[in-house]
């Protein structure tokens, strides 16, 4: 019997790994890129577990199980894993699962920040919206066709591209709720997923008042998730859209681990802010005149040549009679559209 790997997930985010203006992954042109070496070193004081979990579902949890899967974290992200035995296929090694595993079986993780600052440092819908961010190989329904599989480039940068609309985070919610019921203690009446069920078995509710209840229950579900900083799922079904999408080779009905196992980096984009210098000595205020990105390790030289006459309060503020470190990441505030970074020198 041999372990081996479904597939792997990584998740990088551009703040830990950045060093000042050089990008560990470059999300501008005008972006100066980290050599190999460099992204070497960055990785090796990386860990996920610094602002983020990763829980598999209540459902997920029982289909390792049945399966005999092991998932297994690492400071990148983690793996899936599962029993195999060795077989002998047209005079080459292949490694078959001890337990088939339905083709429609979904493994699904939650996402959620630990880290309380993360939204000051993390370009994400902020924790008020409805939407939620999805990563899978199987496209949702009444998604546009920008939704983002992540098989299409192997993962990619977390933007929109992997944000469901309102209606589809609602049956995202519904799926994994009516997917976990099924496994809850009896004792535990008052999930998700049996009030979802205690609706719809309701008889003195017509269907639309079943699905206004429904609507109104995933939507104060979602609210109460954010607030808890969960960000979405990541969701792969052993089929996705397509076979270059299956996390397992299929012969006939025969399953097969992928001599390729599928591998994906998704990467969270760290925030660009203006940086607004407060003056505690004469009360001035220098700000930038355009955003920089924020990063945990490396130092932004700030110099006069980042200043115009706009930014400057009063405007006869002369830069060079100041220093200018780098931000912290407690103290930025929303205007309009902008952000800004507060630094007092």
């Amino acid at each position: 019997m041999y372990y081996k790997s479904l597939f792997h997930i990584n998740i990088h985010h551009g703040y830990f790994l950045d060093k000042g203006e050089k990008k560990f992954l470059k999300v501008d042109n005008s972006d100066a890129p980290m050599t190999t070496d460099e992204k070497k070193e960055a990785l090796k004081e990386y860990n996920l577990t610094d602002f983020l979990s990763i829980t598999p579902t209540r459902f997920t949890r029982a289909q390792f199980k049945n399966y005999r899967l092991v998932m297994r974290l690492n400071k990148e992200g983690f793996r899936v894993m599962g029993s195999t035995l060795e077989k002998k296929v047209n005079n080459k090694k292949k490694y078959k699962p001890i337990i088939p595993i339905d083709d429609e079986v979904y493994f699904t993780f939650q996402i959620q920040a630990t880290d309380n600052l993360f939204y000051n440092y993390t370009n994400v819908t902020g924790t008020t919206e409805k939407n939620m961010y999805l990563f899978t190989n199987v496209e949702p329904a009444d998604q546009e066709n920008s939704f983002e599989n992540l098989f299409e480039n192997n993962g990619g940068l977390i933007d929109s591209r992997f944000q469901l609309k309102e209606e589809a985070s609602r049956e995202l919610l519904k799926a994994i709720a009516l997917e976990d019921e099924k496994y809850e203690d009896i004792s535990e009446k008052f999930s998700l997923g049996k009030s979802i069920r205690s609706i719809q078995n309701d008889e003195n509710l017509t269907a639309n008042e079943k699905d206004e209840e429904i609507t109104a229950l995933l939507n104060d579900s979602i609210q109460k998730k954010k607030q808890k900083q969960i960000l979405g799922y990541i969701r792969l079904r052993i089929k996705g859209d397509n076979a270059s999408r299956h996390l397992l080779e299929f012969d006939s009905d025969t399953q097969y681990i992928k001599q390729a196992v599928p591998q994906f980096t998704i990467s969270f984009i760290n925030l660009k802010t203006f940086w607004k210098y407060i003056s505690l000595k004469d009360e001035a205020t220098l700000t930038t005149k355009a955003t920089k990105w924020l990063s945990k390790n490396g130092f932004v030289e700030i110099t006069s040549a980042d200043f115009d006459n706009a930014g400057l309060d009063p405007p006869s503020t002369d830069p060079d009679d100041y220093k200018f470190p780098n931000p912290a990441i407690d103290l930025i505030k929303k205007e309009n559209s902008n952000y800004y970074s507060e630094i007092f020198i």
